[in-house]
């Protein structure tokens, strides 16, 4: 029951609406008998000094405190009376706290919850080389606890260089024993196989986005290596899902997540965390659905198609269309000896600007990848552009699920790559939510949805 008495400590980020962390402190309150309540507090960022207002809201309303989440855990700091010294050095805070004399401290527990997640994973971070994507709020305690532990490299790597150099060049005078630099997430290849452990500290793959990832598709861990994911909701992140199919050691948020918590949980009331309960508390929540699971890599080949896969490349093509006719059957015709014959495709093999590749396995053409290279037109609207346009893509039913498609694209990625090409195309349906699906995770942002209505 909460009573006028009862002390109140929340939740400050956008989005919270996915956090388990009411749950979690609520049952730490209840085991304890505490009367405190945990309530999630969304602040908008679009929202003009949200932030601010937020952090000097809590002391007009009389809250005990409250847990800062992503993107607010550098926006705060301004608003707060003091910082600990772990927060000062991190420059980021993710627990605001009423201290002794009433004034709000900002202190940071995700380093420490970082680290002894790790070591209850039995990872010792002394003398790792380890690589960090991301260069935010998360980036920085992860940094900091990694460098304070021991460390002996770590590569920040973030789209935006500038910010993880500028991370790389506050931290390195205070841990000479820790050699710290940043790249471009364009460099990951060339830092990715020598790391012992690499951390997401970005927001990608978080619900409700899960079918994102940080990684590359065409990237591979290496096996033994061990991936660490901040992300906790889903549980098994696409990118925790790359890993555990690279037989990376891939390890998930939650225990972080527990651990800082129950760090949190001291500072706001003086009282040891009941861990084990707070852990009980966040696996009974029922979190997001994973992404549908990769598969493994394709046990064939992709080669440049022949005049002889003709026949091949049609049969697969018309289950295309026999998928098409059966979801809209006003506008599809089921397919037929007519749709795209065998002809049709030794016309377009004969033709300079057309790629057709197709996936073999055990001597038979399972997929098949129709493209063309002429550059896209310039309008009075768009610029002439060099690209990799994709016409169709077709996969035998029993091969979906086995790599085909996925070996296709990264053929014509690879093909793309020595042409010059940096731009790959197409236009899909909104009706086919597994193309769509399928595309996201191979690194396709959709541009354009084909759509249409009867009246």
């Amino acid at each position: 029951m909460i009573t006028s008495k009862t002390s109140v400590v929340g939740l400050i980020g956008w989005p919270v609406s996915h956090s388990v962390s009411p749950a979690m402190h609520n049952a730490a309150f209840a085991h304890l008998g505490l009367d405190w309540a945990y309530l999630p507090l969304p602040v908008d960022l679009a929202r003009p000094d949200a932030v601010v207002q937020a952090v000097l809201g809590l002391r007009a309303l009389g809250l005990r405190g409250a847990n800062v989440t992503v993107p607010h855990k550098q926006a705060v700091m301004s608003a707060l009376d003091r910082l600990t010294p772990a927060a000062q050095a991190i420059g980021a805070v993710n627990t605001i706290f009423l201290d002794q004399d009433g004034a709000l401290a900002g202190d940071n527990t995700d380093a420490p919850g970082f680290i002894a997640d790790l070591r209850e994973h039995g990872v010792a971070p002394a003398g790792l080389s380890v690589l960090v994507l991301g260069a935010g709020g998360s980036a920085r305690a992860v940094v900091y606890g990694l460098a304070d532990a021991g460390a002996r490299t770590i590569v920040i790597a973030n789209r935006t260089v500038d910010r993880a150099a500028t991370l790389a060049a506050e931290f390195a005078p205070h841990h000479p024993g820790c050699r710290i630099s940043a790249v471009d997430m364009d460099n990951l290849p060339a830092h990715a196989p020598q790391a012992d452990l690499i951390v997401n500290c970005t927001a990608l793959g978080m619900t409700p986005q899960v079918e994102s990832s940080p990684w590359p598709e065409d990237l591979a861990f290496r096996p033994g290596q061990i991936v660490y994911d901040l992300v906790y909701s889903p549980r098994a992140t696409r990118f925790l899902q790359q890993a555990a199919a690279a037989d990376a050691h891939a390890i998930g948020g939650i225990g972080m997540l527990v651990w800082q918590g129950a760090l949190a949980f001291q500072r706001w009331t003086g009282e040891a965390a009941p861990v084990a309960v707070m852990r009980q508390a966040v696996d009974a929540v029922q979190l997001p659905a994973a992404p549908e699971p990769i598969h493994p890599p394709f046990a064939g080949r992709v080669r440049r198609a022949v005049a002889d896969n003709a026949a091949a490349i049609a049969a697969l093509n018309r289950q295309v269309q026999a998928l098409h006719a059966a979801a809209v059957p006003d506008f599809f015709k089921p397919p037929s000896a007519t749709t795209f014959p065998p002809d049709f495709w030794q016309e377009r093999l004969a033709e300079a600007d057309v790629v057709i590749l197709v996936a073999e396995h055990e001597g038979m053409v399972v997929g098949y990848l129709y493209a063309d290279t002429t550059p896209a037109i310039e309008t009075n609207s768009t610029y002439a552009r060099p690209r990799f346009y994709i016409h169709h893509i077709g996969v035998d039913a029993a091969q979906r699920e086995r790599g085909a498609g996925t070996a296709l694209i990264d053929a014509a990625k690879a093909f793309a790559r020595r042409e010059g090409i940096t731009l790959l195309a197409l236009t899909t349906w909104t009706f086919n939510e597994q193309a769509v699906r399928f595309f996201t995770r191979a690194g396709f942002e959709v541009y354009n949805y084909r759509m249409w209505m009867t009246i």
